[in-house]
């Protein structure tokens, strides 16, 4: 076989012959145990709603420059295009180092609408925390760092106890849209740098964001005999409320936390909520990452158990001049998962 020299391939906004090849080869290790056309169709639903419209979602083929609309390319992989903000302690405006291909790369990419110009991006990796560090651009400097890719789980109770709901409401499609809307406006007004932290960023839950976690689950569950789901979140007020959605392939059945806001004095009325919809949906357990500090204490006196996973880790690539020990990931939960 003729070797390949870098400088004779290129990354190119994948054709929709190349997406279909692309999702194909991607099946086998990506399913989660869904039929062929289950998880085709799944992603042709995805590619319908809000978080991949107007050029959110873009899949990527390495490919030879000579041919880039081939099937035969060597690999893919697909990015979102989110909203996000990013806050300094030094009030100054982080800037985007200018990016330097190596000479044996040869020509940069040419540029593709609705792609680049970011200041940093994410990915959550289930091949360990080393393969994506050293993802970057030279051999000498990092790629994806792994940020806090923590844990805590409740075992479902099964026996139920009373529980005063007063205050609380329960949200259905239209409820839980509204209050990530709400919550990304609350986010943009309060932000602020993390301690010992130089620049901090977050991802915003709205723009479909959030809601991607639920969508792409919901046809899953109707299909295996799940009753309808009608909510996808509980709230008592801005600064106390929690969205869910299922996962239904894991080794155990969970209610996951896409995103939760609450005081401590709030946890145990909010937690035997979620209780009460897990065991509903026939849950084994419940999980959300990364829980508030200020919430630790409380989630452990409740049963739970915090632990260090070691799929889903949430990595992130900074693009400006600080270096990646500088930078600090808020809001780092469910919620902007892809």
């Amino acid at each position: 076989m003729d070797s390949i020299t870098l400088s004779s391939l290129s990354l190119f906004a994948a054709t929709p012959e190349q997406i279909f090849e692309s999702r194909r080869r991607t099946y086998a290790e990506w399913s989660g145990g869904l039929s062929l056309e289950e998880y085709l169709a799944r992603d042709e639903f995805t590619d319908k709603q809000e978080v991949a419209c107007e050029g959110r979602l873009i899949t990527w083929v390495l490919a030879p420059r000579s041919n880039p609309t081939s099937l035969d390319f060597l690999c893919s992989c697909e990015t979102f295009r989110r909203d996000g903000l990013v806050c300094s302690k030094a009030n100054a405006k982080p800037k985007r180092v200018k990016a330097i291909s190596p000479r044996e790369w040869g020509a940069p990419p040419h540029r593709v609408a609705h792609a680049g110009d970011g200041l940093f991006s994410a990915l959550w990796s289930d091949v360990g925390a080393e393969f994506y560090r050293r993802c970057g651009p030279t051999k000498d400097s990092d790629g994806w760092i792994t940020r806090a890719p923590f844990s805590t789980i409740w075992d479902v109770k099964q026996e139920s106890s009373s529980i005063d709901t007063s205050g609380w409401t329960l949200l259905d499609e239209t409820g839980v849209m509204k209050l990530w809307e709400d919550d990304a406006e609350n986010i943009s007004r309060t932000l602020s740098p993390a301690d010992n932290f130089q620049v901090s960023f977050s991802y915003l839950p709205h723009k479909g964001v959030a809601a991607f976690q639920h969508w792409r689950t919901t046809d899953i569950l109707n299909k295996r005999g799940y009753a309808p789901i009608h909510h996808w979140g509980i709230i008592r007020d801005s600064n106390t409320f929690a969205t869910w959605t299922f996962d239904i392939q894991s080794s155990a059945k969970t209610l996951l936390i896409t995103r939760l806001k609450s005081s401590p004095e709030n946890m145990k009325t909010l937690l035997a909520i979620l209780m009460s919809v897990a065991r509903k949906h026939g849950m084994e357990r419940i999980e959300v990452y990364n829980l508030p500090d200020h919430l630790q204490s409380s989630a452990a006196h409740l049963g739970g158990l915090t632990v260090e996973r070691d799929d889903h880790l949430p990595s992130f690539k900074w693009y400006g001049e600080e270096h990646s020990s500088e930078i600090a990931w808020l809001m780092n939960e469910r919620f902007c998962w892809c």
